[in-house]
């Protein structure tokens, strides 16, 4: 090789190494922009599913000749109605519980003492665990142990969150209102910055294809979910379990957050189960009923309403909920998902990040027949 090709090929090497630093760099700069920035940025992101979520239905009244700032102020009113009838529903309901938090923790402690008697030989171990990890007998040591309730501290753990909360949804939805009720004017105005008519045509189509599945995937959800609570606040009223409406509120937000909702819905129903009645048998009846609704979802209802182009590696899943809990705390976890969905999007249209849409893909890819010559 010449001298002239030497050099040719050591600049693209060294290109290429300056590349891959450079994306090093953005990938950081970019997830420390997400972690510091998370008080503006949380606002927006739930603003921008809520839009997206609610815009087909916008441009489907704007093809009526209805505006879309009447449409966005018939949206707001109905959710305002929704929310108000939800207050009104739940929060005595809410405030029992809480008032109860004591009661129940003792109740639940006292059951539980109630069925060691069937461990004798587990309890037995660990108490001489206890005694020989304790203190010499005439060491004049004494061991305290302060026992800290463990429900209330629960609860005043969620109770810092309100203000946050109502942060974060005021934001979300005074920004929702104007993004849907701007109409396409965001569209104009990407296709306008956009240099060439290609560029302004692939610009279009991806923005309309994240708007049309993210939104066929957030509706999906929500209304799956929504038949979910149904299911399990009758299931719960037909076994007598108290405040049934309320277990189905629960079980519609938790069932937002993938595996580790529903896990907390379980447990949940087995604890207070245990609690409000008076045999082992008939406690069970909660987490079993809850266990078959959410199995019966998880592994026939949500396969079979999301398409297969929609279905994600459950992996990944995981992965994206850690990260957007280390993030963003309660509300990363929540709209980790829909993220993943919008980044899917994505890697289908940009051939840079194919790579990363094979990874999200839950099942692998069939490979194209090789050409016989």
């Amino acid at each position: 090789m010449t001298p002239e090709g030497h050099s040719a090929l050591d600049e693209a090497r060294l290109l290429l190494q300056i590349r891959r630093i450079l994306a090093g760099l953005l990938i950081i700069a970019s997830i420390a922009a997400a972690y510091f920035g998370r008080e503006f940025l949380l606002p927006a992101v739930f603003a921008f599913f809520i839009a997206i979520t609610l815009r087909p239905l916008v441009r489907a009244m704007s093809r009526r000749g209805i505006p879309a700032w009447a449409t966005t102020a018939a949206i707001v009113l109905v959710a305002s109605c929704l929310t108000g009838l939800a207050v009104y529903a739940f929060a005595g309901a809410i405030a029992q519980w809480v008032a109860d938090a004591p009661r129940i923790q003792r109740e639940f402690v006292e059951k539980i003492s109630g069925l060691r008697s069937s461990l004798d030989h587990l309890i037995n171990i660990s108490r001489s665990l206890q005694e020989a990890a304790s203190p010499a007998a005439g060491s004049g040591v004494q061991e305290v142990v302060v026992k800290q309730p463990v429900l209330p501290t629960v609860f005043s753990v969620v109770a810092g969150y309100p203000l946050n909360v109502i942060f974060v949804a005021s934001g979300a939805i005074v920004i929702a209102v104007f993004l849907m009720a701007s109409g396409d004017l965001f569209y104009d105005k990407l296709i306008r910055v956009m240099p060439t008519f290609a560029d302004k045509k692939v610009a279009l189509r991806i923005a309309l294809d994240v708007e049309r599945e993210v939104s066929a995937y957030l509706l999906s959800i929500t209304l799956i979910n929504a038949g979910l609570a149904v299911c399990v606040g009758l299931g719960f009223w037909a076994i007598g379990f108290p405040t049934p409406h309320l277990w189905a509120l629960f079980a519609f937000i938790l069932n937002f957050i993938p595996y580790i909702g529903p896990i907390a819905g379980l447990g949940l129903s087995a604890m207070i189960g245990l609690v409000v009645f008076p045999t082992v048998g008939h406690a069970l009846l909660a987490p079993l009923v809850y266990g078959a609704l959410i199995g019966i979802e998880s592994q026939v209802v949500t396969p079979a309403v999301l398409s297969r182009r929609m279905e994600i590696n459950a992996v990944m899943i995981l992965l994206s909920l850690a990260f957007w809990a280390w993030c963003w705390g309660i509300p990363g976890v929540v709209v980790a998902v829909p993220i993943l969905v919008t980044f899917r999007v994505l890697c289908g249209h940009v051939e840079a990040l194919s790579a990363f849409g094979e990874f999200l893909s839950k099942k692998q890819t069939p490979a194209e027949p090789a050409e016989t010559s």
